[in-house]
């Protein structure tokens, strides 16, 4: 039987990492054979480019052939057309509109099959898979393919993923969960995407960056300053209101959090609590919440599932 090999790339604004694994679809584990980062090219052509040159590095650190892989996954930052895979909008501008999976295939010239979803479901679909949602599996009795999910991810923007029974919900052009964009105050900050107080420019790392750098902000909110007590109320109460119309919309049985800022513990502090005084249901149906646990590996392995999951519907 042919090992199920499978080559991930996970795409953000600043860096790419790759890997090749092999994927145990019925213990839900990934054993890495090898992995790889680089630095993001912000021209299209030139970025297909590095693509090609990382995969040829994995394949010979791996000792692999292309034809070796079952498939290829790959995040991108942005909505993709549900068809075409090509970028419809986000973040990474110099995306939006080209062909990147077509590009890809042709310079690879092989018949390898290529897949590509947004950064944030896949996100949200590899710690359902093999992260949180194995230990919500195992402390509440609900197996992966009965799951509701949702996945955040809180870093230079903010993303949104959903998983129900094993499948990411993308809705009909791709951009279900595009939770940033969610307005919070209306009239509220300039966002790029033209409306204004949209939750990304309240809970981002690039929303705090304006008025202070985000690692000297948490390090003062860490230690009790004054000088950062208003903005981290500010901050707190965008933020249950924010999951609280998430959940509100989309009841999961837990949150899960990746991206920089989840490593910042004082965010999470009491959340749930907070979050059951702002819920529809009573306190005993508010969502778990859970900090990622799979890492920074969480998307680059969720590319890998979602190609097996194309290839093995």
């Amino acid at each position: 039987m042919k090992r199920q090999m499978f080559l991930g790339i996970d795409v953000g604004g600043t860096k790419i990492e790759g890997a090749i694994a092999e994927l145990n679809l019925l213990e839900r584990s990934i054993n890495v054979l090898s992995k790889k980062r680089i630095s993001t090219i912000h021209d299209h052509e030139a970025f297909v480019d590095s693509l090609v040159v990382l995969i040829n590095d994995l394949l010979l650190e791996s000792a692999l052939k292309i034809d070796d892989l079952l498939a290829i996954g790959m995040t991108l930052p942005g909505t993709l057309h549900p068809q075409t895979s090509i970028m419809l909008n986000g973040n990474t501008r110099f995306l939006i509109g080209h062909d990147v999976l077509g590009m890809l295939k042709e310079k690879l010239g092989s018949k390898v099959q290529i897949v590509a979803q947004n950064d944030a479901n896949l996100f949200a679909l590899a710690e359902a898979w093999g992260g949180a949602g194995k230990h919500y599996e195992a402390t509440r009795g609900v197996p992966f393919k009965e799951q509701v999910v949702v996945g955040i991810t809180l870093g230079t923007g903010v993303g949104g993923g959903f998983v129900s029974q094993g499948k990411i919900l993308s809705g009909a052009y791709g951009s279900a969960l595009e939770v940033g964009h969610i307005v919070l105050e209306a009239g509220g900050n300039r966002c790029y995407c033209g409306q204004q107080g949209c939750a990304e420019t309240y809970l981002s790392g690039t929303a705090i960056n304006k008025t202070m750098n985000s690692h000297e902000f948490f390090a003062k909110a860490n230690l009790g300053s004054q000088e950062v007590l208003q903005a981290m109320i500010d901050y707190r109460l965008h933020f249950v209101q924010f999951l609280s119309i998430i959940n509100n919309l989309f009841n999961p049985h837990y949150f899960v959090f990746g991206g920089g800022l989840s490593a910042q513990s004082i965010l999470f502090e009491d959340l749930k609590t907070d979050l059951e005084e702002n819920i529809f249901l009573p306190k005993e149906y508010c969502p778990d919440i859970y900090i990622n646990h799979l890492g920074d590996s969480s998307g680059l392995f969720g590319a890998m599932i979602y190609a097996s999951e194309k290839l093995f519907p």
